[in-house]
């Protein structure tokens, strides 16, 4: 394994990207207790629901889920990899007078 050299723009992306997964991760732990806490208070105080119609979700956990899962799509699966490409080779063709 090389030394890790601190100055390489490549080492500050990828610090950038561990601390978008911590943060995101850190999210839906949040998310988790938040929901947890709330929907135990309610099975508790009334009991387990007799069919999942009776079960009501709030709107602010659907939105809040959703915004996870848009995070979650945009950090792992449509991440910047294609934006420093295109940034590379519009270098590259500056560099060999291309452009």
């Amino acid at each position: 394994m090389g030394h890790i050299n601190k100055e390489d723009p490549r080492y500050a992306m990828a610090v950038e990207r561990a601390q978008k997964i911590k943060k995101f991760y850190s999210g839906i732990l949040v998310f988790a207790i938040v929901f947890g806490v709330v929907y135990g208070v309610r099975f508790f105080k009334n009991g387990f629901p007799q069919n999942l119609g009776e079960m009501h979700v709030s709107w602010i956990f659907i939105i809040w889920a959703l915004i996870l899962a848009i995070k979650g799509l945009m950090l792992f699966f449509f991440n910047s990899d294609w934006e420093n490409d295109m940034i590379n080779k519009e270098i590259k063709k500056q560099n060999n007078g291309n452009y």
